[in-house]
C-alpha cells in the first residue's frame, strides 16, 4: 500500500468513526452518568482500535523508535490511549462543560485578528469553545480549515449535538480567490484562523516540501503556509497540550527580516518544523499524527 493509499483510507476511518447514533448515545450516557462511563468507553474503544489498526500502530512504533523509545508497543499504546481521552475532552468541551480555568493561555493577547497554524500535538480543537459565549464578554468567529472529510465529520459532528458555536468550517482543498477575500474580511474584523501544517492532505499530495525533521526527511504541506502569508496579518504557531488537569497552551510569532517572498516562505517552513519538533519531543504521548509522514 502506498503512503497515499494509506492517507486516504485514514480519513476513511476517521469520518466512519463518529456516527450520528454514536454520538447522540454518548451524549446521553455523559449527561446522565457523568464523564468516567465516557471514559470507560473511550478506553475500550482504543483497545479496539490498537488491535485491528495495523497501519496507525506501525506507524505509531516507527515514531517512537525515532526518539529512541524502548517498548515501543507499550509506549504507542499509551499514545492510542492518550488520543482516546483527547477525544472525550473535545465531546466534554463542546457541550460547553470544560472549565475555562483549566487553560493556561500563555500568550493571550494574540488572539485577535491572527493566523494559527496548528499541529497535530496536543488538543488545539478545544480551544476554539474559549472563544464562544460562554467565556468571553466579546466572543471571535473561529474558521477553521479542515481537510474535506474531517471538515463533513466536524460539521456533522456539532449537527449531532444540536451544537450552536461560532465556528464555520472550511474543506481545505476548495480554498478559492472568494474564500481568501471573505477569510481576510473576517481576520481584519478580529475573528481568527485555524489551519493545520503537518498534514498532506490525500488530494494534494504534490504540493508539499520537505525537511528535517527529528533528524528524518518529512512531507509537510506547502498550502497552509503560503495561504497564512497571504493574509498579511500575524501569524502564530500553536500547540495545546494537556498536562494533568491542565491545558497548557502555546503560542510563537513567525517573524523574519527578509522581504523576498520565497524567502519569508522558507523562513516559515524551517520555523514551523522547528517549532513542531520541539512540543513533538516534549510531548511525545500527544503526537496525534497517526501515519507514516516520514521518507524512510
Amino acid at each position: 500500500m502506498t503512503q497515499e493509499q494509506d492517507n486516504k483510507n485514514w480519513f476513511r476511518l476517521s469520518e466512519q468513526g463518529a456516527g450520528r447514533r454514536r454520538l447522540i448515545l454518548t451524549k446521553y450516557i455523559y449527561r446522565t452518568f457523568g464523564e468516567i462511563p465516557v471514559r470507560i468507553i473511550a478506553f475500550f474503544v482504543v483497545l479496539m482500535v490498537f488491535l485491528t489498526a495495523k497501519e496507525r500502530r506501525r506507524a505509531s512504533e516507527k515514531f517512537f523508535r525515532i526518539i529512541n523509545k524502548k517498548f515501543v508497543l507499550l509506549h504507542s499504546f499509551i499514545q492510542f490511549l492518550n488520543y482516546g481521552n483527547s477525544l472525550v475532552d473535545k465531546f466534554i468541551s463542546f457541550l460547553g462543560n470544560l472549565d475555562p480555568e483549566r487553560f493556561v493561555l500563555l500568550d493571550p493577547e494574540v488572539y485577535h485578528g491572527a493566523f494559527f497554524i496548528t499541529t497535530h500535538v496536543g488538543n488545539v480543537e478545544i480551544l476554539r469553545t474559549l472563544f464562544q459565549d460562554k467565556h468571553l464578554d466579546h466572543p471571535k468567529r473561529v474558521n477553521v480549515f479542515l481537510q474535506a472529510s474531517a471538515c463533513r465529520q466536524f460539521n456533522h459532528f456539532l449537527q449531532s449535538l444540536e451544537l450552536k458555536l461560532n465556528i464555520d468550517a472550511f474543506p481545505v482543498e476548495t480554498v478559492s480567490a472568494e474564500t481568501s477575500i471573505m477569510v481576510s474580511d473576517r481576520l481584519k474584523d478580529g475573528e481568527i484562523v485555524f489551519m493545520a501544517g503537518d498534514r498532506v492532505s490525500s488530494e494534494n499530495t504534490n504540493k508539499v516540501y520537505e525537511a528535517d525533521f527529528l533528524n528524518r526527511r518529512a512531507e509537510f504541506p506547502a498550502g497552509t503556509l503560503r495561504f497564512a502569508l497571504m493574509m498579511n496579518v500575524p501569524v502564530y504557531f500553536i500547540v495545546c497540550a494537556k498536562e494533568g488537569r491542565k491545558f497548557k497552551v502555546y503560542t510563537e510569532k513567525f517573524v523574519t527580516d527578509r522581504t523576498k517572498k520565497s524567502e519569508i516562505l522558507e523562513d516559515m517552513q524551517k520555523a514551523y518544523v522547528k517549532f513542531l519538533e520541539k512540543y513533538t519531543l516534549k510531548y511525545p504521548y500527544q503526537f496525534y499524527n497517526f501515519y507514516d509522514l516520514f521518507k524512510n
